[in-house]
């Protein structure tokens, strides 16, 4: 079972045992990557305030998000209606779906009283050292900065053309099997929309230490931390008005959202969670 499958199971085991909130609202920007832009984040938020971002500038797979969907019609929801718009192949879909499977996740770890630590430095998450060779799954620039400057090995994977480039210890390709010799990776939560994560584990399962970062990976960890991910770091939304306003004025989320780390170790697993939440 693919990783994106099996968390849909997940969402649907607490539809059936926890009494979810319905839908509030949802916030969907027309995806515009241009010069200066910001808003590239959607956000589908629960009566209760919880919330969940989807990544809204993966191209054109997500072209017309803002005109394609009419947001109100999802007010009064159940989540799950609109969580298993993960389940299908259309990008755009998928983005809204893994929102809402984010918000389901954050009311249950509110009820759960789960609270994961902030987030340390990105490259502290890996512990890296002189001697690795770092695997990136998505080219995050600034980080990509920092790592070149340290002298490390470093093996980015990313589809766009633009950034390919094999250089001393600095290769970006678009080959998956590239991270094979890598011993610490970074995996973007962009591969569960397109639906790479599967690949991107299995190629990279030697790796002494695997995380997954970025604002969307707000979801359930047990599929990544069952297939051997050490740690999640993702954006917990604290003020959804505050962060819908902060998008609306072409801003980023600033203060309405806070960067934390979970770690498999410090994980009780959803199973644990759910029996002291059950109807």
């Amino acid at each position: 079972m693919s990783v994106r499958d099996e968390l849909l199971n997940l969402v649907e085991t607490v539809a059936e045992q926890v009494d979810l909130p319905p839908v509030d609202w949802v916030y969907v920007p027309e995806p515009d990557p241009g010069p200066g832009r910001h808003t590239e984040f959607g956000i589908v938020t629960l009566r209760d305030g919880s919330a969940g971002l989807y990544y809204a500038w993966l191209g054109a797979s997500q072209k017309g998000m803002g005109s394609r969907y009419k947001p109100d019609e999802f007010s009064g929801s159940h989540p799950l209606e609109l969580a298993r718009y993960c389940a299908g192949a259309d990008e755009a879909d998928c983005s809204l779906g893994l929102a809402a499977v984010n918000a389901i996740t954050r009311h249950v770890f509110r009820q759960a009283d789960i609270t994961p630590g902030d987030a340390p430095d990105s490259m502290g998450i890996l512990d890296i050292t002189s001697t690795d060779h770092v695997g990136m799954v998505g080219y995050f620039p600034s980080l990509v900065t920092r790592l070149r400057n340290t002298g490390i090995r470093l093996t980015v994977i990313e589809k766009k053309p633009q950034f390919h480039k094999r250089q001393d210890n600095f290769l970006v390709s678009a080959d998956l099997q590239d991270l094979e010799g890598c011993n610490k990776v970074m995996i973007t939560a962009s591969t569960l929309l397109n639906n790479s994560i599967d690949e991107v584990l299995e190629v990279s399962r030697a790796a002494q230490r695997r995380v997954m970062i970025g604002p969307t990976a707000g979801f359930f960890p047990d599929p990544l931390f069952e297939r051997g991910i050490s740690a999640v770091g993702g954006s917990e939304i604290r003020s959804p008005d505050q962060a819908r306003q902060h998008l609306s004025a072409n801003q980023g989320l600033g203060d309405s959202a806070r960067k934390f780390l979970l770690s498999a170790s410090d994980y009780p697993g959803l199973n644990r969670m759910l029996q002291g939440l059950q109807r």
